[in-house]
This record gives C-alpha cells, structure tokens and sequence, in this order.
C-alpha cells in the first residue's frame, strides 16, 4: 500500500510540475521610447538589459488544456493574448502596452527584461495584486502607480516618481541622477530609502501620523537615536544635503521615513 500510495503522489507532483512551465516572448523595442504594464495582478519584476529586444520570462504559467487547441482564450478585459504567455503587447506610437489577457496571468510571475534607456511605467492598482513589485540594476525613468503591495528597488538611478497607497517603499539607490527628481509618496506605507552618502540632493520630506529617522548632515537640530537622527514627525521637513542637488521629495500618510546613507 505505501508503494501505491507513493506512486500516486508522484504521479501528481508530476501533473502539477508539467501544468505549470517557464517560457519567455521576445518584442523588438524599435523606435520605442516607454513601455506600459497595466491591467495585471501576477508578480512583476524589471531588470535592465542590452540589445534591442524586451525579454518577458514568465513561470508558474500554466499552458492552456489540450480541449482548447484552435480556440482563442476570451479575457473580461477585451485584451487577447499574442504572446502565448498570457499577455497582450502592442506599440501605440512610441509606446509598447503590456497588459494581462489570461486567468492564467493573474497568478503568474513575470520577468520583463527591458533595454537600456527605455522607460517603464507600471499602473498596479488592482485591488487582487498581492506581490510586491521588484525592480533591479535600472537606470531609466521609473513611474509607478500601486494600490496594495509594495515596492522593492536595488541599484536604480532615477529618475524615479512612485505612488502607493498600502505599500512600503524600499529602495537602495546606485549613483543618483542629477537631471530628474525623484518622488515618492505611501499613503499607508513605509519609505526606507539608501542614497550613497556623496549625493547631493535637496530634499523635502513630510509625515502626518510618523517620524523621520536620518544618518546623513542636514542643517536641523537632531538627537541620536539607534544610530539615525530623529529629526520629527507630523510636519514638512526642508534641507539640502552635501550642499544640494537633484530634488527629492518623501511623502507618507501614516508611517515613518528613512533615510539612509551607505
């Protein structure tokens, strides 16, 4: 009876781990200037790339039962998928929009693999996204707009504008790019941000129901605490950095901020 009863659970780990596969779709950027992901609730990653292709690899993606060959997947969006991994793409001038055309997308995880100097904007409002968004090693312009998960930036430069309403905000930042603000706002969210410590930036940073922790030098009375400075909370705080720079601009609701040297 064991034998029997391992034979069949094998079998249906089997099953699962052919249902669900990796599989990637390539799109030639062109003339291209932003790409648009809208309208998705599955995990999302961006990484920055060479070459002239957007690279979306995708897992947890379950491939489309065999009663369906010929037929075309019908989505509540209107959105058809001709990508083969539940996405529709397409250009709209300088545009290329992303946007989910599957049930299957809305539990799958995606990896967009987006060419160096191409912008990314990312509209995540659906109240069903549950996974924060994870951006890595990107240095072009960066517009997110987040309903309830979070967001996770390593190595960016912006520029960078994010608006969260039940989400933290983390990000390390590379070099900063001195030509663009940054701006970031959670309503009901931390910001925890990492800027290295020769940056020069002006920076603004408000609070209604938090504190506002630092390490870096600004011109204001502080007291240590736990190796940051508390500066206060419940009001707009305004400083310059090694003698100013890029506008910065931290916004919460509701919880602290932090920022931090490295």
């Amino acid at each position: 009876m064991k034998k029997i009863g391992s034979f069949i659970i094998t079998a249906i780990l089997a099953l699962g781990i052919s249902a669900c596969y990796a599989q990637d779709f390539k799109y030639d950027v062109k003339q291209s200037g932003q790409i648009f992901i809208k309208n998705m609730t599955g995990r999302i990653s961006i990484e920055e790339t060479t070459g002239s292709q957007l690279i979306i690899e995708t897992s947890r993606f379950e491939k489309k039962p065999e009663r369906a060959d010929g037929l075309k997947s019908l989505y509540g969006s209107g959105a058809e998928d001709n990508t083969g991994i539940g996405l529709e793409v397409n250009t709209n001038g300088n545009v290329i929009e992303i946007a989910g055309a599957s049930k299957q997308s809305e539990d799958a995880y995606y990896t967009f693999k987006v060419p160096k100097g191409i912008n990314v904007k990312i509209d995540y409002r659906s109240p069903f996204a549950s996974d924060d968004i994870k951006v890595k090693n990107f240095s072009s312009e960066l517009e997110v707009s987040v309903l309830n998960p979070g967001i996770d930036l390593e190595n960016v430069t912006g520029p960078v504008i994010l608006n969260l309403t039940n989400g933290d905000i983390n990000i390390d930042f590379g070099t900063i790019n001195q030509q663009a603000p940054i701006s970031l706002h959670a309503t009901n969210g931390i910001i925890d941000i990492t800027l290295p410590s020769n940056t020069p930036a002006n920076i603004s940073m408000s609070t209604i129901n938090g504190e506002i922790f630092t390490n870096f030098d600004i011109d204001f009375e502080t007291k240590s605490k736990d190796g940051l400075s508390y500066i206060g909370g419940g009001q707009k705080i305004v400083g310059k950095i090694n003698g100013g720079g890029v506008n910065i601009n931290l916004k919460t609701i509701n919880d602290n901020i932090y920022l931090r040297k490295k």
